[in-house]
């Protein structure tokens, strides 16, 4: 099953490769620049800015689109063993569980209609699983994963939505085998109501009086034992992966992904370098830790996910030469995954006071085809743009063009795209940066190749680069991007353009 599945993923991967050739020349003529916020709150959730007062704030800031993450379930809870259902304690942040999802969806669409200039796109932000470990007997609980959080797009229906598996979104549990376990003690009423009956007929014999007391006794003791357990199993529906295992690893999130997809949504890993980690007072019991790691290994361990952040105000790993990113553009060369591995920036706004960042701190520039949500979408699937953060609060940096093509003349990809050339040929990469201020800046662009640095260059913004990459394999893939740095002026990461050298490619 693993070989098939796997010749599946490849036979995929290689036919997303031919199409995406076929069509990259011809999309190039049709794309325009959209600058994007991605993971964007409201008060719909945890944010204090509601839609209008967002939207005015993006146009001032020359944001053109926002897409939207409210919290769908901020709800957790602990029971004590054995009597979970009965000794928990449960704890809620606003979400869209009770907000209403059809009253936010609602919203946003009447709120597009006052904002025309500003896209809004309604999304979801969705940690499927939390764990726990420890005790509070033994004053060592801890919840994990609290924010292993995905952000979800496309999704219209209040049906789609409340089926998404996640804890805290209790209309997702069904009924199990498991969950109807909790029925078992009404078996009590059984020997209860036997224990009566033989109260009722030794009255009706001589008998002393005590033992007839002490039937009674058991029987209402059995009746109120059952219908005592039958409250604490209540409401005999559970999630499918409980919040007391420890052991589902990535199973959880891989189900989610799953269920977004065949809801036909857009599904993105947020934030996956982020940490969390505070402890509260559980007062007799000692503290209660909260704690989420560092995760940028859930990149590698899931699949059919559209993307990832990888740009936002944390330290980060997962972007640089030859690690994460690269490998999953290298398993996608290869054809291990159908999906392009794109990358987003991310704001994580809630309000102009939350970290010091204002909306357009970090900001994704998308091509699009169409400046709708279909066109959005569409855009980050297939991995056209970049994602810049603004160090300094009057201006950004802006990548202006970005393209390759063989120096033999073939058509000209951007990000994104897959080009064919022909075996031995060279390549030559172009791109122009500058800064919204229009000013002088210093800069350091380098030029990534399959995860290696072949070139660097130092100058000042408006900066012209070119650079031919005589070194390309025959027979190969390869996958450039660029990264853009410099002390005081910004950081820019753009996606890949795809390369396949093979064989004679002739120029019509």
């Amino acid at each position: 099953m693993m070989r098939r599945a796997a010749l599946i993923a490849c036979l995929a991967g290689s036919l997303a490769w031919v199409m995406g050739t076929a069509n990259a020349a011809a999309d190039e003529q049709m794309l325009k620049p959209l600058v994007t916020a991605i993971h964007v709150h409201s008060t719909a959730s945890t944010g204090t800015l509601d839609l209008d007062a967002l939207a005015e704030r993006a146009e001032r800031l020359g944001i053109e689109a926002l897409l939207l993450s409210e919290n769908l379930a901020l709800r957790y809870e602990y029971g004590l063993e054995p009597l979970r259902g009965t000794f928990k304690v449960s704890l809620s942040f606003p979400s869209l569980v009770s907000y209403g999802v059809k009253r936010y969806l609602k919203e946003v669409h009447d709120a597009q209609a006052r904002h025309p200039r500003v896209l809004l796109i309604p999304g979801l932000e969705v940690a499927p699983h939390y764990y726990w470990t420890g005790s509070l007997w033994t004053r060592d609980l801890t919840m994990h994963d609290a924010q292993k959080n995905f952000l979800v797009f496309g999704l219209h229906e209040t049906e789609d939505v409340a089926g998404l598996p996640a804890l805290g979104n209790s209309s997702s549990y069904r009924y199990s085998p498991s969950a109807l376990s909790g029925l078992l003690p009404a078996l009590l009423v059984l020997p209860a109501m036997r224990g009566w009956y033989e109260r009722r007929r030794s009255s009706r014999m001589i008998d002393r009086p005590s033992r007839r007391g002490n039937i009674r006794t058991g029987a209402i003791g059995l009746a109120m034992l059952g219908a005592f357990l039958l409250f604490n199993g209540w409401p005999y529906s559970s999630s499918q992966f409980s919040p007391y295992d420890a052991t589902a690893g990535y199973r959880p999130y891989q189900t989610f992904i799953d269920a977004v997809n065949e809801r036909n949504g857009l599904v993105v890993w947020s934030l996956p370098e982020a940490r969390d980690f505070r402890t509260a007072s559980a007062r007799g019991f000692g503290t209660v830790t909260i704690r989420t790691d560092s995760h940028p290994d859930a990149l590698v361990a899931t699949d059919g996910y559209a993307g990832f952040g990888g740009l936002y105000q944390e330290a980060r790993q997962a972007t640089l030469p030859g690690g994460t990113w690269d490998q999953l553009i290298d398993q996608f060369v290869t054809g291990v995954r159908a999906f392009r591995p794109s990358m987003i920036g991310e704001i994580a706004f809630h309000s102009p006071d939350h970290a010091r960042k204002d909306l357009d701190q970090v900001l994704t520039v998308l091509w699009v085809k169409e400046r709708t949500e279909a066109g959005v979408l569409e855009a980050v699937r297939n991995a056209r743009g970049y994602a810049v953060e603004r160090y300094q609060p009057d201006f950004r940096l802006v990548l202006e063009t970005i393209s390759l093509q063989s120096v033999a003349g073939s058509p000209r990809g951007m990000m994104g795209d897959m080009l064919l050339i022909g075996d031995g040929q060279a390549v030559k990469v172009e791109a122009k940066i500058s800064t919204t201020d229009r000013r002088p800046h210093t800069l350091t662009v380098r030029l990534i190749r399959s995860g290696k640095v072949i070139d660097r260059l130092d100058g000042t913004t408006p900066l012209d680069y070119e650079f031919v990459d005589r070194a390309v394999a025959s027979n190969s893939r390869s996958a450039y991007r660029l990264e853009v740095t410099g002390g005081r002026t910004g950081e820019l990461l753009t996606n890949p353009i795809y390369v396949e050298a093979k064989g004679p490619v002739h120029q019509s």
